[in-house]
């Protein structure tokens, strides 16, 4: 490995070999660097380093190929330097700032940069020849990149050039060179390796005779030592060895005692210690219909889900089969060979993607799960298989996820839009709005969760109403022709909803009315808002007419785990008690 001369190449292997030197050193310990294009037209590259977790900006280093210094006859760079410091701290201040170059900074320019923070709360450091010698001693891999036409002669003068990596064929000809060498280790078993970070390889052995077994027989003696913390470890463990190998299962060294390879010399080893992960065995899978069904003790029809099968696998005692039902609902199947054995249902619920109205099918599978104990499963349209179903517990979700699918799906029904379900947690506002929107459309009153005011321009004039209203205050309504409201960043428009309260106020009245008395309101800017801090009551004037009501009478918003409005039961036309399930 060779020493990079910083001072002597070029500034794009300077920007290209430091910046992948950064990245490097500081991605680690729940930190992430990366690098940004040249940033304000200096041509720089700045390198950001951040917390995984929350994004926070904690270090920003700053490229400069300097390769004279920034002094004397080169003393203009410092406004180079000046404005990329000015730049990092309006945009975000970095609590540190490294200014990366290829030269030692002296002692003046150190103290010029030092000067540039302007009572900044900023560290700044330098990074030099020196630091960056470092790094590449850290990482020499990266310096083997950069400097690989060295590398390149000494393998041609071995008649091996492509063992460089250098050329985009050359990764093909070494895959293709080691193939042959693992081929030629067997006439029975063809090997498939893949390789992973780290250094890590995972080789697959395929049989290439119905005979290998018996030819080239290989196995695995593996002991293993569970203790008292590993009980739901050994269970699987012992599940997946006599049902078959569904899911991968991760042994930790502690566990794994020994482990033996037994066969030919290519593949034989002894005393293996280590991590062992034993992953399901390739299978072409070709997916077959499925359909699972609930039934009560008549044995009729509870519910049920179609779907079709996701994976399979074979144990010394059984098998598995996977199915992916409608809806987002997952179950694994164990059935054992010998008929006095006991099998086995688990069922797992992901909804995200899946529609309101798909979910809402999952959901009643799911409550029929709960409260039924035998269950059956139905694959290419042969005899089902029923199972017993007695001390197997359901995902079955809370009720304020059934209550926010119901409100979907009767969105989805008016509104003839599909709405699916998101893969993170949904907002409060939206389970809200979705509840405010089933009751504008049902006919019914709510109270808006915002505040706000209506208001407008006075003309000048002071009539009856307006006196009353500036006085002592009056019933108000004012209309909203184009209502939207989003769910699931979805909109949804209403063509008009109205604003009611039965005593509105306006803001600053007393100034209002003394203009107008005066004869100089015109122009000003009225603003009304209901008295005490209640709420608007919103309604739909054509879906409260089609489902006959003649009077305003709001109604709460039922939605668990959000509590109603805190002026609801303050409202003069409110219902007389809470309703104890949904509004």
């Amino acid at each position: 490995m060779g020493r990079i001369d910083w001072r002597h190449i070029n500034e794009n292997d300077f920007n290209d070999i430091v910046e992948a030197l950064l990245v490097r050193e500081y991605t680690r310990d729940g930190l992430r660097a990366h690098a940004l294009g040249g940033r304000g037209g200096d041509d720089g590259i700045d390198v950001a380093v951040r917390v995984e977790k929350t994004n926070q900006l904690v270090h920003t280093l700053q490229l400069k190929y300097f390769p004279g210094g920034f002094s004397g006859g080169n003393g203009g760079r410092r406004a180079q330097i000046k404005h990329s410091l000015a730049r990092a701290i309006d945009k975000e201040t970095p609590p540190l700032w490294t200014l990366v170059v290829p030269t030692n900074p002296t002692a003046r320019e150190r103290k010029a940069v030092l000067g540039m923070r302007n009572g900044a709360r900023v560290t700044i450091r330098f990074m030099g020849p020196a630091e960056l010698d470092g790094l590449l001693a850290k990482h020499p891999d990266i310096e083997d990149r950069f400097t690989i036409d060295r590398s390149i002669q000494m393998l041609a003068a071995v008649h091996r050039p492509e063992a460089a990596l250098a050329k985009p064929g050359d990764l093909r000809a070494e895959v293709s060179r080691l193939q042959e060498r693992l081929e030629g280790r067997s006439e029975y078993w063809a090997p498939s390796v893949t390789f992973a970070s780290g250094g890590s390889y995972i080789e697959t052995l395929q049989a290439l005779r119905e005979d290998s077994h018996e030819r080239e027989p290989l196995g695995i003696s593996l002991s293993l030592g569970f203790n008292a913390d590993d009980a739901d470890l050994k269970k699987q463990f012992e599940d997946s060895m006599k049902f078959g190998v569904i899911d991968a299962i991760h042994l930790p060294e502690r566990v794994v005692l020994s482990l033996d390879k037994v066969g030919p010399e290519w593949f034989a080893e002894e005393g293996s210690r280590g991590s062992l992960v034993i992953g399901p065995a390739e299978d072409d899978h070709e997916p077959v219909r499925a359909r699972v069904e609930v039934r009560d003790p008549n044995e009729r029809a509870a519910a049920s889900l179609s779907g079709q099968t996701r994976a399979r696998a074979r144990g010394v005692g059984g098998g598995t089969i996977r199915v992916s039902l409608e809806g987002g609902v997952t179950q694994t199947w164990r059935f054992p060979v010998d008929i006095n054995d006991t099998g086995a249902v688990s069922t797992e619920a992901e909804f995200a993607g899946n529609s309101a109205r798909e979910i809402r099918r999952a959901l009643r599978f799911l409550d029929a799960l709960a409260s039924h104990t035998e269950i059956g499963i139905t694959l290419a349209g042969e005899t089902t298989l029923w199972m017993n179903f007695r001390s197997q517990a359901s995902p079955l979700p809370d009720r304020g996820l059934w209550d926010f699918v119901e409100d979907l799906c009767t969105l989805e029904d008016h509104f003839d839009v599909t709405l699916r379900y998101p893969s993170n947690d949904v907002p409060a506002s939206d389970r809200l709005w979705a509840r405010i929107l089933v009751m504008l459309i049902r006919g019914e009153a709510v109270a808006h969760p915002n505040t706000g005011t209506f208001g407008g321009t006075l003309n000048g004039m002071l009539d009856e109403g307006l006196e009353l209203l500036l006085v002592k205050g009056a019933a108000a309504v004012a209309s909203d022709p184009d209502f939207v409201v989003e769910v699931l960043d979805t909109p949804f428009h209403l063509d008009e909803v109205a604003y009611y309260t039965h005593h509105a106020v306006a803001d600053g009245s007393e100034r209002l009315l003394a203009d107008l008395r005066a004869g100089k309101g015109e122009g000003n800017h009225l603003a009304i808002r209901p008295a005490d801090e209640l709420p608007w009551v919103i309604y739909s004037p054509s879906h409260l007419e089609a489902a006959g009501h003649s009077v305003v009478i709001t109604k709460p918003w039922s939605v668990e785990g959000i509590n109603e409005h805190p002026g609801y039961t303050r409202l003069p036309n409110k219902l007389s008690e809470l309703p104890t399930g949904r509004g």
